[in-house]
């Protein structure tokens, strides 16, 4: 199967404002995923719906 569209030949390096609003954007994800995690976290143990791991 053949590509239907050209490859890119030329790239260009981010700018110091781009990596600087990539790592923003990078933080607040984890952040949102880890207070996501907290939360199910948080559900399951006041339901009493943990496995028994211990």
């Amino acid at each position: 199967m053949t590509e239907y569209r050209d490859k890119p030949t030329q790239f260009s390096a981010p700018t110091p404002a781009e990596i600087k609003a990539r790592t923003k954007r990078n933080l607040a994800l984890a952040a949102g995923l880890l207070i996501f995690v907290v939360l199910v976290f948080v559900t399951m143990v006041s339901r009493g719906q943990l496995p028994n791991a211990v």
